[in-house]
């Protein structure tokens, strides 16, 4: 989608700032929401929120991203593809483990609680008569 027709999808002049941008993108989604629409005519206002949303993604970074200049490296590596990487939120081994591990580590203590109490009142019940055993 080209800069000047995200624009005009939008109600936008060319030269529009981010937040004109963000507020008119909001106001047109509410507007043409699918779950406000009866079932009929669903399909039609899941069609117009789509292109809405194309339109503020090829807007949201600036004209150069509606051209194919920003965002991705265009340098293509030895296999010949695009050598931009995603990047995302990576959470640790360790993060993704600790849960599990205080979940057993929390069983075990409250396991070996309860045997000792149990030895315990073993004890107190019948006391052993061999001075040398506790």
């Amino acid at each position: 989608m080209q800069y000047r027709e995200a624009c005009s999808v939008l109600g936008l002049p060319s030269n529009a700032t981010p937040h004109q941008i963000k507020s008119a993108y909001k106001r047109k989604a509410l507007e043409n929401h699918p779950d406000r629409f009866p079932p009929h005519v669903k399909l039609e206002a899941e069609a117009r929120f789509k292109h809405i949303s194309e339109a503020y993604s090829c807007l949201k970074n600036g004209p150069q991203s509606a051209y194919g200049y920003g965002g991705r490296s265009q340098h293509p590596n030895s296999s010949g593809g695009s050598s931009w990487v995603p990047r995302g939120r990576r959470i640790s081994t360790f993060a993704a483990s600790a849960p599990f591990a205080l979940l057993i580590a929390g069983t075990l203590a409250l396991g070996f609680s309860r045997a000792a109490r149990a030895y315990r009142k073993q004890q107190n019940e019948s006391p052993s008569r061999n001075p040398f055993l506790p």
